[in-house]
C-alpha cells in the first residue's frame, strides 16, 4: 500500500515538473515572436500609396538579381510617384529602419534586376540613395556571373558578382588557359540618419 501511494506521488511530481516546462516554453515562444514583429512608422496617404508597392519584411534579407522573376515585383503605373522614385524602377521590399525614417528597395531593370536602397523622411523626402549592387552581369561568350546582396541584421550591406570570364575562339568554345575567376565586391551600412555608407568596389580572385 505504501509502494502505491509513493508511486502516485512520484508521477503527480513529474507530472507537475513537465507541464511547467511547457508553459514556460510557450512563454519563451510568445516572447520571441513579439521580438520578430515588424513595425513601420505612420506616413501621410501619398506616401502611404507610394509605400504600398513594397512588400514589408525582416532583416536580414538576400536578393540574387539574376534569379529574381517580373511576379516578384511591383510595377508603379502612371507618373504618380515619380517624386519617389526613378523611372523604370519596380517596388520590392520595405524593410524596418534603425532610426526615425522609412527604408525601401527598388529594382531597376538590366540584364538582371538592380537592388536600390532608398532612404526618405517620415513626410516621404528623399534623404538618400544608393545602388547596392555591382552590375557586371550581362551575356556574353565565356562570360558568367551572379548578382548578390545582403543587409544583414546590424544593417550592415554586402554586394557582390560572382565572374568567370574567358576568351572565345571563332567557332564560340572556350579558351580554357584565359579563364579567369573573381569575385568583385562593396561592403558598407546603413546609418541611423538614414545615410548609406558603400566603399569602393574591391577584388578578389579565386581559384581557376
Amino acid at each position: 500500500m505504501r509502494l502505491t501511494f509513493t508511486f502516485l506521488i512520484m508521477t503527480f511530481c513529474l507530472l507537475s515538473c513537465r507541464t511547467g516546462t511547457n508553459k514556460e516554453s510557450l512563454e519563451t515562444l510568445n516572447e520571441d515572436s513579439e521580438k520578430t514583429e515588424i513595425i513601420f512608422p505612420e506616413v501621410n496617404d501619398d506616401f502611404d500609396g507610394f509605400l504600398k508597392h513594397f512588400d514589408k519584411t525582416l532583416l536580414p534579407l538576400e536578393i540574387k538579381g539574376c534569379y529574381l522573376s517580373d511576379n516578384e515585383v511591383n510595377e508603379f503605373n502612371g507618373d504618380h510617384f515619380k517624386k519617389y522614385v526613378d523611372e523604370y524602377h519596380y517596388g520590392y521590399r520595405q524593410i524596418p529602419a534603425n532610426g526615425n525614417f522609412v527604408a525601401t528597395i527598388t529594382l531597376g531593370a538590366a540584364d538582371c534586376f538592380l537592388p536600390v536602397l532608398t532612404t526618405f523622411n517620415l513626410t516621404g523626402e528623399k534623404i538618400d540613395s544608393k545602388s547596392i549592387s555591382i552590375g557586371y552581369c550581362g551575356s556574353d561568350c565565356g562570360y558568367s556571373c551572379e548578382e548578390f546582396m545582403t543587409i544583414r541584421e546590424d544593417y550592415s550591406i554586402y554586394v557582390s558578382d560572382t565572374i568567370s570570364s574567358s576568351e572565345c575562339d571563332s567557332l564560340g568554345n572556350i579558351i580554357p588557359e584565359t579563364t579567369e575567376n573573381y569575385v568583385i565586391y562593396k561592403s558598407g551600412q546603413l546609418l541611423v540618419n538614414g545615410m548609406i555608407e558603400l566603399s569602393e568596389e574591391k577584388r578578389i580572385e579565386l581559384e581557376k
